[in-house]
């Protein structure tokens, strides 16, 4: 039978290295472009005058519509732009009309009741906007049936 007692002894004061730790960094880039972004959201409801010459948002039961704008740059304004015509609307309902549109805003950029063509700064973030339309007979009424109008928001 062997003796295993003096290897053992030898293989015991052999010194194993510790193993040295060692650090890497990973770098992370990235960009963000400045952009100005609008994501439509609700629809506005349009209602009739009294006396059927005007259809309006602002009108009692009406509603406005909204859009949502994110900015991550700085130098970027807002503006709506009334339609010429409505997209749909009963036999004669768009002859003879006038149409403005304004919004307001919250969030980064506090607005009330701005005409539609006054472009407005917006600020570094997201902004909530309300916009309004209201379409106007000079002479003569608004016929019954359903009428559609496009108001466009713009970020430039």
């Amino acid at each position: 039978m062997k003796k295993l007692l003096p290897f053992a002894v030898a293989f015991s004061t052999i010194g194993i290295p510790a193993a040295n730790a060692v650090n890497g960094t990973v770098i992370f880039n990235g960009t963000i472009l400045a952009t100005c972004l609008i994501t439509i959201g609700t629809p506005g409801t349009l209602v009739a005058s009294a006396d059927f010459t005007e259809l309006s948002s602002q009108n009692g039961g009406g509603l406005s519509g909204t859009a949502t704008v994110v900015t991550t740059g700085l130098g970027y304004s807002l503006s709506t732009s009334a339609p010429a015509s409505f997209t749909s609307a009963p036999a004669d309902g768009d002859a003879n009309v006038t149409f403005s549109s304004s919004y307001s805003a919250s969030g980064v950029t506090s607005l009330l009741d701005v005409v539609g063509s006054v472009t407005s700064p917006l600020g570094l973030g997201i902004t909530n906007v309300e916009v309004d339309l209201a379409a106007t007979k000079p002479a003569g009424i608004f016929p019954a049936g359903s009428y559609t109008a496009e108001v466009t928001v713009t970020c430039e």
